[in-house]
């Protein structure tokens, strides 16, 4: 449905004007049909950056971009403006004609975007008299009226109370029930764990890490060994792949369940012994946080 490969975008530097700056370097996304995609990272990653290439608003120096022939399309951007002397029925409308939709068949339309989004009641009301979280509803509407075959959303979330989160939530697991491709930035990385079938991770410009859904079920599948404390484990157990702290006098080793059998091991021909296993669940914020405090060296 959607593929970036190997995309490259600078500008000018604000502090210095004689450089640019490097917003994305070498970012390759691919969103397949039929599923949910994110992108996540800190304010500043290039996450919009990229929203904003794909859907043609600023062009690459470098790299492609793909969305599938023949599709329809929705979009959401970050921080939506409408024009606020219009009704909600008149911003649907303004959408839903221009992707094609005939007068005849925007009546239904309408109707069933505004039941998504729980904005029945303000069809007529004007867009000046709602709140963020309703005008954040109302752009929800007008990305959706067309019935688009791909949804591109920039922090949906946005401005929402926890009743409207839980309804962008079961609206987008519905969409993809039904065979459409969203693509969205978020940064509430608890709705992205559940909902998403693929994340992309960036970071100053980067992809940084890509899990799958089976990644993000694996995430949930460490362990945590505990042994004493001693100059020898801690010097053995600094190995990158380990994730090592230390607690009075003993060190919690966490390591994927996969690793389990040798790290026995490997601490047995040593001669360290070991106080216990179990596990030890990583969210997907605790994979976010250790990839975005890790030291660029690039």
């Amino acid at each position: 449905m959607i593929q970036v490969e190997n995309l490259y975008k600078s500008a000018k530097s604000k502090k210095l004007l004689a450089k640019r700056k490097q917003i994305l370097r070498d970012v390759s996304i691919h969103a397949p049909a039929g599923k949910i995609v994110a992108i996540i990272g800190q304010n500043g990653a290039g996450k919009s950056t990229i929203i904003k290439t794909i859907l043609g608003f600023i062009c690459p120096d470098s790299g492609t971009v793909g969305v599938q022939d023949g599709i329809s399309l929705g979009y959401l951007p970050e921080n939506p403006y409408y024009y606020d002397y219009l009704t909600l029925r008149e911003l649907l409308w303004f959408s839903a004609s221009s992707f094609g939709v005939k007068r005849n068949d925007f009546i239904e339309k309408a109707r069933a975007a505004v039941e998504k989004v729980g904005m029945q009641a303000e069809l007529e009301n004007r867009l000046r008299a709602f709140s963020k979280g309703m005008n954040q509803r109302a752009g929800i509407a007008a990305a959706i009226v067309h019935d688009p075959d791909l949804l591109i959303l920039d922090e949906p979330m946005s401005g929402l109370d926890p009743v409207g989160r839980r309804m962008v939530f079961d609206l987008m697991n519905e969409l993809r029930d039904r065979g459409r491709t969203i693509l969205f930035c978020s940064h509430i990385l608890s709705d992205v764990e559940r909902l998403c079938d693929e994340v992309y991770i960036m970071h100053q410009g980067r992809i940084r890490r890509h899990l799958t859904r089976e990644d993000l079920a694996l995430t949930q599948k460490n362990v945590e060994i505990i042994v004493p404390y001693s100059d020898k484990a801690a010097d053995l157990l600094t190995e990158p792949s380990y994730k090592a702290k230390r607690f009075a006098n003993s060190l919690s080793v966490q390591a994927d369940a996969s690793q389990l059998n040798t790290l026995l091991d490997h601490l047995h021909n040593h001669n360290i012994p070991v106080e216990g296993v179990q596990s030890a669940a990583v969210s997907l914020e605790q994979v976010f946080n250790q990839i975005v405090t890790e030291e660029d060296v690039t």
